[in-house]
Formats: C-alpha cells, structure tokens, sequence
C-alpha cells in the first residue's frame, strides 16, 4: 500500500513539472529551479516518512 501511495504522489507532481519545464523553456531559470526543488522537497518528505514508520 505504501508504494502506491508514493506513486500517487508522483503523479501529483506531474504538473507542477510541466510547469518547471515551461517556465525553462520561457527562459525563467530561476522559477524552474525553485519549482523542481519544491516539487522534491513535496515528494522526498511524505515518502520518508511513510517509509520510516
């Protein structure tokens, strides 16, 4: 059960990644970059500790 809930969190991240992709391609470098570490720090977090536990 825990790897589909990681899963499903994954795919919840899916669109703030396309949106990490279209602001890199506008040439918005900066707002990439924090997007993809906020989508990380969205994804690492919740899986640690369900997986810690």
């Amino acid at each position: 059960m825990r790897y589909v809930i990681a899963i499903f969190i994954l795919i919840c991240c899916g669109y703030s990644l396309s949106y990490a992709k279209y602001c890199w391609e506008d040439k918005n470098k900066l707002a990439a970059v924090g997007t993809i570490i906020l989508v990380a720090m969205a994804v690492i977090f919740p899986v640690v500790m369900m997986m810690g536990r």
